[in-house]
């Protein structure tokens, strides 16, 4: 078949118009790259300026995740995330830095810190921060609304933990498990002064032990005073 040289000639124009297109377009954007080994990468373009939700192409499971921010968006320090199939941010590293954002700068990939993980969702968001060292640590909060008192205790993640309080009396107890520690699920305990655990409600649940799961405080069953604070990655839910 033969085609006449106008054809030919539209023809080879429409292909040279082609890539600068496709480039103009992900210059522009954000591309989050998901890979690992013996799965095909799954590319999200998300575009830049505001909050932007998108659902993974593939759920994988995937070990590795890069940031690619277009050469024309202004942000240079976007920050995007991805959420595992519970909803919960995957915590990732690259280098010195562990998060639950991550950024471009040119420096390649980062690493899912604790293995590899189905994908259901990437977020970018221009207000993402890069996470700070409390996000390492377990607080506890005591208070008694009712007398203006309240006082808070920190600890750090990974093994048994105590801390001399000897005040009160208090009310309520609340945990806060910081993004980046690995057991998201430690417990802390409260005794009073004569060394016995405090009980306490959330909801339906009455325990000795307490979690966060970010469900907020815990009331005990009468005022108290705390002689110390435990926190143990032994703990289990159920000990009331």
């Amino acid at each position: 078949m033969q085609y006449s040289s106008v054809f030919l000639a539209a023809l080879a124009a429409t292909t040279a118009f082609a890539a600068p297109w496709q480039q103009s377009s992900i210059d522009d954007k954000l591309q989050v790259v998901l890979s690992g080994p013996g799965v095909s990468p799954a590319q999200s373009l998300l575009p830049a300026g505001n909050r932007v939700a998108q659902q993974a192409s593939q759920p994988g499971p995937f070990s590795f995740v890069e940031l690619r921010v277009g050469k024309n968006v202004q942000n240079k320090d976007y920050r995007c995330q991805i959420l595992d199939q519970a909803g919960k941010p995957i915590v990732v590293q690259r280098g010195a830095n562990t998060d639950i954002t991550f950024a471009d700068g040119g420096k390649g990939k980062w690493t899912f810190r604790n293995q590899a993980s189905q994908v259901s969702q990437v977020i970018c968001d221009p207000t993402f921060k890069k996470i700070d060292a409390s996000a390492s640590e377990i607080r506890v909060q005591l208070s008694n609304q009712g007398i203006e008192l309240g006082i808070q205790r920190t600890f750090k993640e990974g093994q048994r933990q105590e801390q001399v309080i000897g005040t009160g009396p208090f009310r309520t107890i609340e945990i806060f498990v910081g993004a980046l520690v690995q057991k998201q699920d430690t417990r802390c305990q409260v005794l009073d002064n004569a060394g016995k655990p405090i009980v306490a409600t959330r909801g339906a649940n009455t325990d000795i032990t307490f979690s966060d799961a970010d469900k907020g405080e815990w009331t005990f069953a009468q005022e108290s005073d705390v002689s110390k604070i435990i926190c143990d990655p032994a703990f289990k839910a159920g000990s009331a």
